[in-house]
């Protein structure tokens, strides 16, 4: 969290000096005779991205599993945003969703309670809103950004094993969820785009049943895809 908190202090920073370096430009550009204003500029997209996850020790009943395995895997999503002309296109509001899965495996080992073990499947759906910093470039447009939301998450085919109890089927979680990435939009044409992303994902999913399951989850997540702008 405080890691977040830093990045979206700079994103911030970079965003008031762009801003106003973009601001001063146009003042200068100007002439005496007004300008047609221009409105904000809107766009959507979907993607799909790989889930490089790491490997966090699955906790049940307030006792970690060793060498918890969390496997990497697959999702999309889309998003939508604005960038109002008024911050010259540098700085704007995202919105975005996206759902991923990842294969979660702790082997049989012995704790407090004597044995223990777990596995299960992870599916989520996060809806995240951003601050997105980007340099209005013509064709080629770099961006980064920093985003808070919340991750709705299931935990299917659950088989966890601590001492003499089991917990089985399915358990859910809703939790706080923030995210940090950067990535460069291609503009094909007026209205078309293609861009390439990296985020780094964090969420502590607290699943509910007799055995409380908890994983504090982190992954690199690499996205690819197209949008339109209005």
């Amino acid at each position: 969290m405080v890691s977040v908190i830093r990045i979206a202090c700079v994103t911030l920073t970079l965003a008031l000096c762009l801003t106003a370096h973009v601001a001063e430009g146009q003042e200068q550009g100007q002439t005496d005779a007004s300008l047609p204003e221009k409105g904000p500029e809107i766009y959507g997209a979907l993607f799909l991205f790989g889930s490089l996850a790491q490997n966090r020790n699955l906790n049940v009943g307030g006792e970690e599993l060793p060498s918890t395995t969390v496997k990497n895997g697959v999702g999309g999503g889309y998003k939508a945003g604005v960038f109002p002309s008024f911050t010259g296109y540098v700085v704007g509001i995202q919105g975005e969703s996206f759902g991923l899965g990842q294969e979660i495996t702790a082997p049989t080992s012995v704790g407090s309670s004597g044995t223990q073990s777990g596995r299960g499947t992870l599916l989520a759906w996060t809806t995240m809103v951003s601050i997105v910093v980007r340099y209005p470039g013509e064709r080629f447009q770099p961006y980064m950004g920093v985003g808070a939301g919340w991750s709705s998450s299931f935990l299917v085919d659950t088989q966890i094993t601590k001492g003499g109890i089991t917990q089985s089927g399915t358990a859910r979680d809703t939790s706080f969820a923030s995210q940090y990435f950067g990535g460069l939009r291609i503009n094909l044409t007026q209205g078309v785009f293609l861009f390439g992303e990296y985020k780094y994902f964090v969420s502590r999913f607290n699943w509910n049943g007799s055995l409380q399951p908890s994983l504090d989850f982190r992954s690199h997540i690499v996205a690819i895809g197209a949008g339109l702008t209005f």
